[in-house]
């Protein structure tokens, strides 16, 4: 069994890229940040990503039972640290933020 990584519970701040963009101001996007969502691994990340609002984009290694391979809303809080909450359904997904 692979050892799971030393994580922290993910937010806006430590998900968010370090260089973002929007449709006022191009420019090239920063790496997303490796996670754990509901223990898939991944990456992840919070911005405008070019658009005019903020965002999250999540990419997975192996699919999700709910939000499958790849999955990005604008629809989504974080007001517990490590719990994203989404859509208009208020469904929700673990994130860890991986720092190792």
């Amino acid at each position: 069994m692979e050892d799971q990584p030393k994580t922290i519970p993910g937010t806006e701040e430590n998900l968010r890229l370090a260089q973002d963009a929007t449709p006022f101001n191009p420019a090239d996007l920063s790496e997303p940040h490796p996670v754990m969502v509901d223990g898939i691994r991944g990456v992840a990340s919070v911005g405008s990503h070019g658009a005019y609002s903020d965002r999250i984009y999540v990419k997975l290694e192996e699919e999700h039972p709910e939000i499958g391979l790849e999955f990005g809303t604008k629809y989504f809080r974080i007001e517990t640290p490590g719990e994203v909450r989404w859509g208009h359904d208020d469904k929700s997904f673990k994130i860890e933020k991986i720092i190792d």
